[in-house]
């Protein structure tokens, strides 16, 4: 009898010492340290660059938090430039069966596309997640839905870099001058969207003069048989400079191969003619405007 009550008191003992071992075992796989990659421009904003910062947390919802508010407080050197305004709250962050999406306050719209393509990339590495999409008060802001991380390729990936052929105005603003840049793509968007907000950024060699305005809002830019769709959000113009600014556009995007004529669309629309040229119509490369 006093064997039987040695053996049932080891075994209870051996059990309680499993279920201590198995707690403390998952209690440090919990707050153990995960090494997070996080992206922010370049100091000239011309590129996504990151580091590496160790975080501790006891879950996944715990980390993807902690996060965005390293996100929101943004880089300590200057070598960085923060992606997200400080004033930004957090209003949700919900993972779907890997679809994660992280819903920020409307103060997150003053960032621009490649701070947004920055966010995307440090959230598609986390624990759990396979693609992320960006909200801002529950709009989707890249409106492209989900995005997967490898979809967003970085300065230093391979074949991410192309050269563009773009044209400005010249110093007196009665000729297109051309300037080649090397660009990075690091989505998977269409090259001639890439160009149109190259031209919206203006020239990098002085004399040249920048013809679209920086209000200038593309919606996209994609080619069909040989004709771009350049869709833009809304009507600007400069009556003075009309001419040139739809040719630089034009004249650009009929670089590329396979472009062999622009189609300008307001907010999905074609828009009625009003100057010259008619835009109403689909446009081809004017060499004549080219200094």
């Amino acid at each position: 009898m006093l064997r039987t009550r040695k053996i049932v008191l080891l075994v209870t003992v051996f059990i309680l010492a499993g279920i201590t071992v198995f707690t403390i075992a998952n209690k440090n796989k919990g707050n153990g340290k995960t090494d997070v990659t996080l992206y922010f421009l370049s100091a000239d904003k011309g590129s996504i660059i990151g580091y590496e910062k160790a975080f501790l947390a006891e879950n996944n919802d715990e980390l993807y938090r902690s996060v965005a508010e390293s996100l929101i407080k943004g880089p300590k050197s200057k070598r960085y430039t923060a992606v997200i305004d400080k004033n930004t709250q957090i209003k949700s962050i919900i993972n779907n069966s890997g679809n994660l999406t992280v819903d920020f306050s409307g103060d997150y719209e003053k960032s621009d596309l490649l701070s947004t393509y920055a966010v995307v990339k440090t959230f598609s590495q986390l624990p759990d997640v396979k693609a992320v999409m960006i909200t801002a008060g529950g709009r989707d802001v890249l409106e492209s839905g989900f995005i997967k991380g490898d979809e967003i390729n970085l300065e230093s990936d391979d074949d991410c870099a192309q050269t563009v052929h773009l044209y400005f105005a010249d110093e007196e603003k009665k000729e297109l001058v051309g300037e080649y840049r090397k660009i990075n793509i690091l989505d998977t968007q269409p090259i001639e969207q890439y160009i149109i907000k190259e031209l919206i950024k203006g020239p990098k060699i002085k004399g040249h003069i920048r013809l679209l305005p920086k209000e200038a809002d593309v919606v996209s830019a994609e080619t069909t048989d040989g004709t771009c769709y350049v869709n833009f959000k809304k009507r600007f113009s400069s009556k003075e400079l009309r001419e040139l600014m739809i040719y630089s556009i034009v004249n650009s995007l009929t670089e590329i191969s396979g472009v062999d004529c622009v189609q300008f669309l307001i907010d999905g629309k074609k828009s009625d003619n009003m100057g010259t040229p008619d835009i109403s119509v689909p446009l081809y490369r004017n060499e004549g405007i080219i200094r």
